[in-house]
């Protein structure tokens, strides 16, 4: 006699139950999945590098200023020869970016026709007289010119011998910048370079100590404050000369004592129908000039780029860019720096012979406030002979010895020179 087989509702019943008893053992079991309540850690992103190994430039590009010009109906130097109008055509043609006008503060009273002073009318002002004019003559997106200030304390006498200095007044923001009053210059002998750059400061400028070192004493400076943002180490007309090389020791002296100054190169044109590149007492507009490196040609972003020291200077087609990196050659700060990268070009006008250096400046005996100028010592990083029309590209791996490293092409003349920006390592 066969058993009696299951029947079908009995056998449904059979792998139901199975199948409850697996899934509460499944339940049971240590889970193996990702909590999801964990954040999961973050892929680190790729590093895009050039054809060099080395992590690309940021975003941006070079913009090539002009922050030291004076023009006619502001400044009683002028000869009515720069009317802003002027100086905004010649500047496009020279491919400038961006142009500062810096006319003298009130030093004649309000008369700007005569170089006689009138007692009546000192510290009387208008300052900023172009205010308004400078936003018609820019072009957004492709040239900026900015009303800004020349702050020209002076000694007494006719050929006064004493130091005052000349403060460059560069208004940081356009929108809250304070153009109330004017800026205090006279009597004659009364007002010191700390004074005028005190003044400047105040008012929200990024304040230039111009021309520290000059053939005339009386618009060198009296070093009597080194609060100053930016130092003027090239002052247009006869090139780089020897007084612009002083202004340059002066600047790396600073860094070295850890102070931080931005270097400026500018024209100083006070008559636009100068030829390029000038010579003499006769600075041609944008020789030299100082270019910054910006995200885009915005007041805003100039002065980020300005204020955090991007910049190079140079005249024509010459160009110095100096960047430091990191072991992995990526982009650092001064502290982590393992390699120097020195880029550039020169200009096809520069008189051979020419030679590239990176030097390192280890100490400096500084006489300030003494005229005297500053002494240095440096080594030679990087050695390099150029030839006008050369470009390059040069990368020196270092070890982290302390100084300031700078580099500058310098042709036998003294026009089509480049000077780069400095790295600091302490």
């Amino acid at each position: 006699m066969h058993p009696k087989r299951p029947s079908l509702h009995t056998l449904r019943f059979g792998i139901l139950l199975v199948l409850v008893i697996w899934f509460a053992l499944l339940a049971c079991e240590p889970s193996t999945t990702t909590n999801t309540s964990e954040p999961v850690p973050e892929q680190a992103p790729t590093v895009k590098r050039d054809s060099k190994g080395f992590e690309v430039d940021p975003p941006g590009q070079w913009y090539r200023g002009d922050m030291h010009v004076h023009a006619t109906g502001a400044s009683n130097d002028t000869g009515g020869e720069s009317p802003p109008e002027d100086i905004a055509r010649v500047a496009q043609e020279r491919g400038l970016h961006f142009v500062v006008l810096t006319d003298h503060s009130n030093s004649t009273g309000s008369d700007t026709t005569t170089t006689d002073e009138d007692p009546k009318l000192f510290n009387q002002g208008p300052e900023f007289p172009y205010w308004e004019k400078v936003k018609s003559l820019s072009v957004p997106g492709k040239f900026l010119m900015i009303d800004g200030n020349e702050i020209s304390p002076v000694a007494e006498g006719e050929r006064p011998i004493t130091p005052t200095g000349h403060i460059g007044c560069i208004p940081k923001d356009l929108d809250t910048f304070d153009r109330s009053g004017a800026f205090i210059d006279r009597p004659k002998g009364t007002v010191t370079g700390k004074q005028a750059l005190d003044q400047a400061l105040k008012r929200g400028c990024f304040a230039i100590v111009n021309h520290p070192y000059a053939p005339t004493a009386w618009i060198t400076y009296d070093w009597t404050s080194f609060d100053y943002n930016g130092m003027e180490i090239w002052n247009g007309g006869l090139g780089f000369d020897l007084f612009d090389e002083y202004g340059y020791h002066a600047w790396r002296c600073d860094l070295l004592k850890g102070r931080s100054v931005v270097p400026i190169a500018a024209s100083d044109n006070h008559r636009t129908k100068i030829e390029s590149p000038g010579g003499g007492l006769n600075p041609a507009l944008g020789y030299p000039s100082t270019s910054i490196f910006a995200e885009k040609l915005t007041w805003p972003s100039l002065m980020q780029g300005l204020q955090a020291g991007k910049v190079a200077l140079h005249e024509g087609d010459s160009f110095l860019q100096l960047d430091n990196y990191d072991s992995n050659k990526r982009h650092t700060e001064a502290t982590k720096t393992r390699w120097l990268r020195v880029r550039g070009s020169v200009d096809a006008k520069a008189k051979p012979p020419i030679a590239l250096t990176l030097t390192r400046m280890t100490a400096c005996v500084d006489p300030r406030p003494e005229r005297t100028p500053p002494e240095v010592t440096e080594v030679k990083v990087l050695s390099k002979a150029l030839k006008p029309g050369d470009s390059f590209d040069y990368a020196i791996e270092i070890k982290g010895e302390v100084g300031v490293y700078t580099a500058m092409v310098r042709p036998s003349g003294e026009h089509y020179i480049a000077i780069s920006r400095a790295i600091v390592i302490q």
